[in-house]
């Protein structure tokens, strides 16, 4: 009997650890990802390549034996080539975005099969996002082409994240449709901004709210929090979901906690802000 009542609690434990196992879903998300950058991918070089021979763009010789003129001249025809497949791919994230409902904010269970639909949106963007930021040759302009007008004006609104800021490097913001980042707004290298979190067998969805002139130090990490008005996050640090950080209040630590005050931007001194404490 023991043998017996061991053998049906462990049965009991793999059919709890089977129904608990995110695998499934997550390579069927895999394999959506896969879907949607190939059709991202070719569809744009498809289209890229007819509106050139609509055009009748291309050189009327070929490249192979060129001298260097007609090497020079399609050098050029290759880069028009490439600024237009950046911008039909643009285009693409922006149509399939518009197609996909924003996910609600809140607590969303994941165990058991359950898959409540905004989880389904969230994981749906998740694929345009990873597009997006992880565009291969010949999309290596796709940062650039984003956040240049007249793109940047549907970008923001469209895909997100909404932001009045401009950056020389894209940020990691996996959820940029729940981020919001105001004016004069600095991001270190390897900062990750997203508005999801998971806790035990729940995923939370929750906004993350950047106000104007705030300055987060590199390698910080955040999910659902508030920053206010001139805030400054040291690098480094780690906010907890919920965190709301007041105007001007300077953070550090893992997890962060607030160490100071600081006088408004602009009246400063020269200490170093974002030194270890």
């Amino acid at each position: 009997m023991p043998d017996t009542d061991a053998s049906n609690s462990q049965s009991v434990a793999t059919a709890e650890a089977k129904r608990r196992d995110p695998k499934l879903g997550l390579q069927l998300l895999l394999l959506l990802d896969v879907f949607v950058r190939l059709f991202v991918w070719c569809s744009s070089l498809a289209l890229t390549v007819a509106l050139f021979t609509r055009l009748k763009a291309w050189p009327d010789r070929q490249f192979a034996g060129a001298d260097l003129g007609l090497a020079w001249l399609w050098g050029q025809k290759l880069g028009q080539l490439v600024l237009i497949y950046n911008l039909i791919y643009i285009a693409h994230l922006l149509v399939l975005r518009m197609l996909i409902p924003t996910p609600k904010e809140g607590r969303y269970d994941t165990v058991g099969g359950k898959l409540d639909r905004q989880v389904l949106y969230s994981g749906l963007l998740s694929t345009l996002t990873k597009a997006r930021l992880q565009a291969p040759f010949p999309a290596f302009l796709v940062f650039h082409v984003a956040n240049l007008p007249p793109m940047s004006w549907l970008m923001g609104p469209i895909f997100g994240p909404q932001s009045r800021s401009c950056y020389v490097t894209d940020p990691c913001i996996p959820d940029p449709h729940l981020v919001n980042i105001g004016r004069n707004v600095v991001i270190g290298f390897g900062s990750a901004i997203a508005a999801h979190f998971q806790e035990g067998d729940f995923v939370h969805i929750r906004r993350t709210v950047i106000e104007d002139d705030v300055l987060i130090g590199g390698f910080s990490g955040m999910a659902g929090v508030h920053i206010k008005k001139g805030a400054v996050i040291a690098g480094g640090s780690i906010l907890l979901p919920g965190s709301v950080i007041g105007e001007n209040e300077y953070w550090s630590g893992n997890p962060a906690r607030r160490r100071r005050v600081l006088p408004p931007p602009g009246q400063r001194g020269q200490e170093p802000l974002l030194a270890g404490e």
